[in-house]
C-alpha cells in the first residue's frame, strides 16, 4: 500500500512540477527544447544522439532517462530534470529517475521540491546512503532543524564512520545555540576526515563563539590548509552519470580514480586523452609529471612539467611533482630548488617542507632540517613521515626523549608501514639505554613485519635482536 501511494505522490509531483493549465495530471512532459551552441563538437554530437533516441522512443523510460544523463553531466540541469520527470512518469516504480530529480532539484536551489522528490525515492530504496544526505542537505537548508537533526541522527547511527553526517548534525545544533554538542559532532567530522576544510571552519567559529581563542585559531589555520578538503564521495548512481562525460576536466578527474587505484597506465592514458581535448588544461600536465614519474618515464614527465610551468608559472603542485621526479632520479640539487619553490609559492605545502628536509639531512645540515620538518607538522600535525623524519633525527642528536615522543605518533594508524616505525621506535629507547622498551618495541615489530611477510625486514630486525639481546644488562 505504502509503496502504490508513493508511486502516486512521484506521479503528482511529476505533474506539479512540469504541468499548465489544462494538461491531465498524468501527462508525460514533452523532451526539451536545447541549444548547444556552447558546446564542443564531440559533446553536441553526444548529446544530439542521446537526443534523437529518446524522440524515437517516446514512451521508453530508459531513454528520456539517458538524456537526463547527459545533460546532468553537462550542467544542463533545468532540461535534465524534465527528462527525469518523463521518466518518472513512464516508469515510477524506478529509484534512479526520482533520485536524479532530487539531485538537480537541489543543485538548482530548489530544496523544497528537491525535499519532497528525494521522500518519494527513499520511499522506494530506504537504504541509499547519498539520498539520505542530501535529503538532510535539503532540510537543513530549508530551516527544518528538527527534520534535518533527526536524519542525520539516524545517519551517524547506521553509518558511525561518515564524516559528512558528523558535520551536518554539527550544523544543526550549532543553528539550535547547542554550542557544545555542535563541538562534539564537527571534531568527530575530522576525526574521520583530516582534511575536512569545511568542517575545521565551521569548528573554528564554534570556538570562537565559546570564547575559546586558542582552538578557534588553530581550527583556523587547519582550514586554511585544507580549505577545499572534503570526505570522498561514494554515489554509485551519480558515478554512472559522470562516466557519460567527455569534457577534458572529467577525463582527468577518471584519471585520478584510476590512479587511486594503481592502474598508473590507464590513468595516465585519460589524461592524455583530455589533453586531446584541451591542450591548455593545466591540471592534467601537473598529474602527468607525477603518473609519468611513477611509470619510470622521466623524459615525459619532464615534458609536461614544462608545459604546465609555461601555461601556470604559480602552481605549486607542478613544482612539487618535479621535485619528487627529480629525488627519485637523484638530482638532489635540483629536487631541493623545486621544493624551495613550492615552499615559495605555497608556504604551508607539508610535503614539500618534509622532502626538503629530506635533502638538507642528508647533506648534514641536520638543524636546518629539523625546522623544515616541525614546518611540515605545523602544515600536517597527522603527517606520520614527517614525524617519523624528525624524531629519526632527534634520536640521532641524542635528543632521546624529544626523538621517541615523535615516533611515537607514527604507530597509528596500523598498516604495512607500522612495523617499521616501531622498530624505529624501539631502537631509540635501545639507544637511549631503555632497553626493556626497546626489545619489548622490537619484538612487536617483528611479529607485525613477519605477519605482513615482509621478510627483509624481519632479517634486519633478527639481527638487531640478537645484538640487543646479547648486550642486555643483567636484571
Amino acid at each position: 500500500m505504502r509503496k502504490s501511494l508513493c508511486l502516486i505522490l512521484f506521479q503528482a509531483l511529476a505533474f506539479a512540477s512540469s504541468s499548465s493549465g489544462a494538461q491531465s495530471t498524468f501527462a508525460v512532459p514533452e523532451l526539451p527544447r536545447l541549444s548547444l551552441d556552447n558546446f564542443s563538437p564531440g559533446i553536441q554530437e553526444q548529446i544530439e544522439e542521446a537526443y534523437s533516441n529518446a524522440r524515437s522512443h517516446l514512451e521508453d523510460a530508459a531513454t528520456s532517462g539517458r538524456l537526463g544523463m547527459v545533460l546532468q553531466t553537462y550542467g544542463l540541469l533545468q532540461e535534465a530534470a524534465v527528462c527525469y520527470r518523463r521518466a518518472g512518469q513512464l516508469e515510477p516504480n524506478v529509484f534512479q529517475w526520482a533520485y536524479y530529480l532530487g539531485v538537480v532539484e537541489a543543485d538548482q536551489g530548489k530544496c523544497g521540491a528537491a525535499a519532497s522528490t528525494l521522500r518519494l525515492a527513499l520511499r522506494v530504496d530506504p537504504d541509499y546512503l547519498r539520498a539520505k544526505l542530501r535529503l538532510a542537505n535539503c532540510l537543513l537548508a530549508s530551516a527544518e532543524w528538527d527534520a534535518s537533526g533527526k536524519l542525520y541522527a539516524e545517519i551517524v547511527e547506521q553509518h558511525p564512520n561518515n564524516a559528512d553526517a558528523y558535520y551536518g548534525l554539527g550544523r544543526v545544533r550549532a543553528a539550535g545555540h547547542d554550542l557544545a554538542g555542535a563541538v562534539v559532532a564537527y571534531r568527530k567530522a575530522t576525526e574521520l576526515f583530516a582534511d575536512f576544510g569545511a568542517a575545521h571552519y565551521a569548528l573554528a567559529l564554534t570556538y570562537r563563539a565559546l570564547g575559546k581563542a586558542d582552538q578557534a585559531g588553530e581550527q583556523l589555520r587547519l582550514y586554511e590548509r585544507n580549505k577545499d578538503g572534503a570526505p570522498p564521495s561514494s554515489d554509485p548512481l551519480l558515478e554512472e552519470v559522470r562516466e557519460l562525460n567527455r569534457s577534458a576536466t572529467q577525463q582527468v578527474q577518471m584519471g585520478i580514480q584510476l590512479e587511486r587505484q594503481g592502474r598508473l597506465e590507464e590513468s595516465a592514458a585519460a589524461h592524455e586523452k583530455a589533453l586531446e581535448i584541451d591542450s591548455q588544461l593545466v591540471q592534467a600536465h601537473v598529474n602527468l609529471v607525477e603518473l609519468y614519474g611513477q611509470l619510470g618515464q622521466f623524459e615525459k614527465a619532464e615534458e609536461h612539467y614544462r608545459v604546465a610551468a609555461g601555461l601556470d608559472p604559480g602552481s605549486s603542485e607542478n613544482y612539487y611533482n618535479y621535485g619528487v621526479l627529480l629525488l627519485g632520479a637523484e638530482k638532489y640539487q635540483k629536487a631541493e630548488n623545486a621544493f624551495r619553490k613550492t615552499i615559495e609559492i605555497d608556504p604551508f605545502h607539508a610535503s614539500a617542507h618534509n622532502n626538503l628536509g629530506f635533502l638538507l639531512e642528508r647533506q648534514g645540515r641536520l638543524l636546518e632540517a629539523v625546522a623544515e620538518y616541525r614546518s611540515a607538522l605545523e602544515n600536517k600535525p597527522n603527517n606520520r613521515q614527517a614525524h617519523f623524519n624528525l624524531g629519526r633525527v632527534l634520536v640521532n642528536m641524542e635528543k632521546y626523549e624529544e626523538g621517541i615522543r615523535e615516533l611515537k605518533k607514527t604507530l597509528q594508524p596500523e598498516d604495512e608501514n607500522t612495523p617499521r616505525y616501531m622498530y624505529a621506535l624501539g631502537a631509540a629507547f635501545a639507544r637511549s639505554g631503555d632497553h626493556q622498551n626497546g626489545l619489548r618495541y622490537i619484538r612487536q615489530a617483528r611479529d607485525g613485519a613477519a605477519a605482513l611477510g615482509q621478510f627483509g625486514l624481519v632479517a634486519s630486525i633478527d639481527r638487531d635482536l640478537r645484538t640487543l639481546e646479547s648486550s642486555r644488562p643483567p636484571q
